[in-house]
C-alpha cells in the first residue's frame, strides 16, 4: 500500500514554484544517491518547512540541528527542528526526525507520555515499552523514526512529576492546549514527511503510529481525525477517555484522602494494598490452571472484598476497616457523569482490583493531602487530577481537585462536554481508517492501575456496535495481556507489534498465534501466547514457560 498524501501535502516538492525556491534556499532537496550521507544529512539544516506544506495553522517549520549518527550498525541523520506557533505566546513544537541511510522506504511517529512536554524520541532509538521488542529497533531495522513534545516543554524535569500540577500549566494557552490534545500530531507528521521526501527525494510508502497512555489516546486520535496518514497503528492503554479518566481520578482521591477516625478514613497504607492483592492473587491465580502469579482470565475471578473486613472496631494489617473497604470499592466501580459527554460517553469502568490490580505504587506515602499535591508524598491520581482541573477546566491555579463534584461538575458542568470535544479520542466510527487499508492494534494490561483495563474494551465494544464484528475484525485486533500494567508489570509484556503490523499489511492477513515474551530479567524470557479478545491464556500442560503449554481459550 503506497503512502498518500493528504492534499496539502501535496505540495511537498512537485513540479512548483516551491520546489524551486526549496531548492534556491537549499541544495537539500538533491537526491540522496548523489551525495555522501553526511553531506545528505547536513543539507538538512536550517531547512525552512514552508507554512503551506504543514495540514493547520502554524508558522512554519525549520531544521535546527543535523547529525550524522550510528546506533549499531545503523547509521542516521539526527534532525532536530521546531515547529512554529501562530501565537507568539505559545511554545514551538519541538521535533525529533532519524532518518537511517539505509531507508526502508516507511517511517514510524512515536507518541508521548503523561502531559508531554519532552521529545518522545530522545535518545533517537525510537525504543518505548509499548509492545514492541528493543532489539533491533525499528531505526536499526531502517525506519524513519519521529516524534515530539507535543508544543510545550517542560523546564523541570529533573524533578520528575514534583510539580506535576504546574506542568499542566501549559494548558491555559489555548493553542498549547490544542497542540497538546492532537493538533500537534498533525504538524509533526506533514514536517516530517516533508522532510523525508528532502532527504529520500520520495515520502514515505508507508506510515505507522505506536503510542501508549497519552500516546494512546494519539494513536486513537490518528485513526480518527486523519485516516488516510497512517497504515498502521499500536495504541496501548490509551488514555482515550480522557475526561471521564480524570473524574474518576478525582473520584478516587477523594475517597482515599477521606477525613474520619481509624475506622472510617479512606487512606490505604501499603500493608492494605499489598493485602489486597495478595488475596486476590491467593483466590485467582489457579483459576487459568497453573499457579504462576500470573491472573490470566480477570473477568472469571470474583473476590469479595468484604472477605477481609476487619472485626467490628478493629484495625491490623491483615483486614480492612469500613472505610479502607469504601475506598478499595470506589477504585473498583465505575466513575459515572450525570451528563452525556462527546459521543455520548458518559462513565469509564473501575480498576480491576479485585482480579489482580495493585495500587500499592500509585498511593504516596502520606494520608495528609497536600494542597499543591507532592510527588511521592501524595497520591498519583490526586497530583494529575489536580493539574487538570486547575489548568484545562476552571482555569483556576489556585483550585483543589478534592472540593470537586466529580458527577455533576458542579459550577463547572457546562464546560464538561466542550472539553471532552477537545481532547477525548472517542469517535468509534473508524470506517475512514478501515477504507484506507490501515490496520488497527488495541493492547492493554489487566493489572493497569494508571488507566482502567476495561476502558479498552469499552472503546471495542464501541467500534463492534458501530461497525459490526466482522468489519472489525478485518481491520482490529485487541489484546489483553495478564500481568501487565501500565508499561511495566510481573509480566513486562514485549512482542513485535511493529513487525505485525507490517506483515498484516504486506499480506492482508490477519495476525494469528502470536507470542509475547515476558521481559523481565528473572523471569528468563518466558512466554505465553498473545490472545486476541476475548481469549485469554489457558494452561494445558508442559513447560509453563513456554507458550506451547497454553490455548488461547474462550469461555
Amino acid at each position: 500500500m503506497l503512502y498518500k498524501l493528504r492534499p496539502l501535502a501535496l505540495l511537498l516538492c512537485s513540479a512548483s514554484a516551491l520546489c524551486a525556491q526549496a531548492s534556491s534556499r537549499s541544495p537539500s532537496l538533491v537526491r540522496p544517491q548523489t551525495v555522501s550521507p553526511h553531506q545528505a544529512c547536513t543539507r538538512l539544516e536550517h531547512l525552512d518547512v514552508p507554512a503551506a506544506s504543514i495540514g493547520l495553522p502554524t508558522h512554519g517549520a525549520r531544521v535546527t540541528s543535523a547529525k550524522l549518527k550510528r546506533s549499531g550498525a545503523a547509521e542516521y541523520c539526527r534532525v532536530l527542528g521546531q515547529i512554529a506557533s501562530v501565537d507568539p505566546a505559545a511554545d514551538p513544537i519541538r521535533f525529533e526526525l532519524n532518518l537511517p541511510t539505509q531507508w526502508n522506504g516507511k517511517a514510524v511517529h512515536f507518541g508521548g507520555g503523561s502531559f508531554d512536554g519532552a521529545l518522545s524520541l530522545a535518545n533517537g532509538l525510537g525504543v518505548q515499552n509499548v509492545g514492541i521488542h528493543a532489539d533491533p529497533t525499528p531505526l536499526q531495522r531502517g525506519f524513519a523514526t519521529f516524534g515530539s513534545d507535543s508544543g510545550h516543554h517542560h523546564r523541570y524535569l529533573l524533578l520528575p512529576d514534583a510539580v506535576n500540577a504546574l506542568r499542566a500549566n501549559f494548558a491555559l494557552n489555548l493553542e498549547e492546549r490544542r497542540n497538546f490534545a492532537h493538533d500537534a500530531l498533525k504538524k509533526v507528521h506533514d514536517t516530517a514527511v516533508f522532510l523525508m521526501q528532502a532527504r529520500y527525494g520520495v515520502p514515505p510508502r508507508r506510515l505507522f503510529f505506536i503510542g501508549g497512555s497519552t500516546g494512546g489516546r494519539e494513536a486513537y486520535f490518528v485513526t480518527q481525525l486523519w485516516p488516510t496518514d497512517y497504515d498502521g497503528v499500536l495504541g496501548a492503554y490509551a488514555a482515550w477517555n480522557q475526561v471521564e479518566l480524570d473524574l474518576q481520578f478525582i473520584r478516587v482521591s477523594q475517597a482515599e484522602y477521606r477525613p474520619g477516625n481509624r475506622q472510617t478514613r479512606g487512606w490505604l497504607p501499603p500493608a492494605k494494598t499489598r493485602l489486597v492483592a495478595r488475596s486476590v492473587m491467593n483466590a485467582c491465580d489457579a483459576h487459568d490452571g497453573l499457579r504462576d502469579g500470573l491472573i490470566s482470565h480477570p473477568a472469571a475471578c470474583r473476590f469479595d472484598l468484604h472477605s477481609l473486613a476487619c472485626p467490628a472496631g478493629e484495625d491490623h494489617k491483615s483486614c480492612l476497616t469500613p472505610g479502607q473497604l469504601q475506598t478499595f470499592e470506589t477504585f473498583a466501580t465505575d466513575q459515572r457523569s450525570a451528563q452525556p459527554l462527546a459521543h455520548g460517553v458518559q462513565s469509564i469502568p473501575g480498576f480491576n482490583i479485585t482480579s489482580g490490580t495493585d495500587l500499592t505504587g500509585s498511593m504516596g506515602l502520606l494520608r495528609h493531602p497536600f494542597h499543591n499535591p507532592i510527588f511521592l508524598l501524595n497520591s498519583f491520581y490526586y497530583i494529575i487530577a489536580d493539574g487538570v482541573l486547575r489548568y484545562f477546566l476552571t482555569g483556576d491555579p489556585h483550585f483543589n481537585a478534592l472540593t470537586f463534584d466529580p458527577a455533576t461538575g458542579g459550577k463547572y458542568s457546562a464546560d464538561l462536554l466542550p472539553q471532552s470535544v477537545a481532547s477525548d479520542a472517542s469517535d468509534a466510527d473508524l470506517s475512514q481508517f478501515a477504507a484506507h487499508g490501515g490496520k488497527f492494534l488495541m493492547l492493554h494490561g489487566t493489572t493497569d492501575a494508571t488507566i482502567p483495563t476495561n476502558s479498552t474494551v469499552d472503546f471495542y465494544n464501541r467500534m463492534v456496535a458501530k461497525l459490526g464484528q466482522s468489519a472489525v475484525d478485518r481491520f482490529t485486533r485487541l489484546y489483553l495481556v495478564p500481568g501487565y500494567g501500565h508499561g511495566r508489570g510481573v509480566f513486562n509484556a514485549g512482542f513485535d507489534s511493529l513487525g505485525v503490523l507490517d506483515r498484516w499489511l504486506d499480506t492482508g492477513t490477519p495476525p494469528e498465534s502470536l507470542t509475547v515474551v515476558d521481559n523481565n530479567r528473572k523471569e528468563s524470557g518466558r512466554t505465553r501466547p498473545l490472545c486476541a479478545y476475548p481469549a485469554w491464556p489457558k494452561y494445558l500442560a508442559g513447560d509453563p514457560n513456554q507458550a506451547s503449554s497454553f490455548t488461547c481459550a474462550v469461555e
